[in-house]
C-alpha cells in the first residue's frame, strides 16, 4: 500500500478528489448547512487530504522548488499566508469572548439565530 501512496497515477487523483470533498463540505459548514455526518466527513477526508498532500509534495519537491522561483508563485504564497493569518485574527476577535459550541467556536452568524 505504501508503494501506491508514492505513485503519481494514484496520488494526484487522490489529492484532487479529497480536495473536492473537503471544499464542498467546508462550504456547507460555512453556511451552516448540516446533515448527519457532514462534520465527520469533513474532518476525516480533510485528514486524508493532508496525508496525500504531504506525499504529493514530497515526490514533487524539485518541481515545487522550481515553481517557487517564479515571482508570481511567491506573491501567491504571501497572499495566502496573509489571508490565513487575517482570518485567524478575525475569527479570534469575532468569537464573543471565546465561547465554544460543540467543540468549535460559534460564529457571529450562528449566534444571531440563538
Amino acid at each position: 500500500m505504501f508503494d501506491k501512496l508514492t505513485q503519481r497515477s494514484f496520488l494526484s487523483p487522490a489529492v484532487a478528489f479529497t480536495f473536492i470533498a473537503v471544499a464542498l463540505t467546508g462550504i456547507l459548514l460555512l453556511f451552516h448547512i448540516h446533515f448527519p455526518g457532514i462534520k465527520d466527513i469533513h474532518d476525516w477526508v480533510g485528514l486524508a487530504f493532508v496525508i496525500f498532500g504531504v506525499f504529493h509534495l514530497a515526490i514533487n519537491w524539485k518541481p515545487f522548488e522550481k515553481h517557487l522561483r517564479n515571482r508570481d508563485a511567491r506573491i501567491a504564497l504571501v497572499l495566502v499566508a496573509v489571508l490565513t493569518i487575517s482570518c485567524g485574527i478575525l475569527g479570534v476577535n469575532n468569537s464573543d469572548n471565546g465561547h465554544w459550541k460543540r467543540g468549535h467556536r460559534q460564529s457571529s452568524i450562528a449566534k444571531m439565530g440563538n
